[in-house]
């Protein structure tokens, strides 16, 4: 997976990342506060657009790979029908291993995926927080300023 491109538009505060994997593209947007369109926002707008393409990304990949296993799935439910079947036999076994090392891919991805989303909103969280702490502090100084001028 690679950032291909990564766009931020002062005017409307949206940032847009494009992201690559297993050769698809895929897009998406981030939009800031009109408050907040200073230059780190521009790199934080960047950064959420990104981590957005990269869910896209994963979440393509998971569906891909359910559909493989299910297919898997289909097959070994089927042949596992057949009167002469042994499941004991060692290419049952293999067929049964594929399966589970399919399903394993699956639940790889789906943890990457929530750990993904999870730093996502830790990072929008902690800006936020950021944000309005240095908010208080420029507001107490200015009461502060005020005080002593009158």
């Amino acid at each position: 997976m690679r950032l291909v491109d990564a766009k931020f538009d002062k005017e409307s505060g949206i940032s847009q990342a494009e992201v690559e994997h297993l050769g698809k593209h895929f897009f998406a947007i981030a939009k800031c506060h009109p408050d907040d369109m200073s230059e780190a926002s521009r790199f934080a707008g960047c950064g959420y657009a990104e981590t957005r393409a990269i869910i896209k990304a994963l979440k393509w990949e998971r569906k891909k790979k359910m559909q493989e296993c299910e297919t898997i799935r289909k097959f070994v439910k089927a042949v596992g029908q057949y009167a002469k079947f042994n499941s004991e036999d060692p290419s049952a076994k293999a067929m049964y291993r594929q399966l589970n090392r399919r399903i394993k891919e699956v639940d790889a991805i789906t943890d990457e995926i929530n750990k993904e989303m999870q730093n996502l909103t830790t990072a929008i969280t902690q800006r936020d927080i950021v944000k309005r702490a240095i908010e208080r502090r420029r507001a107490r100084k200015i009461k502060s300023a005020n005080e002593k001028t009158e």
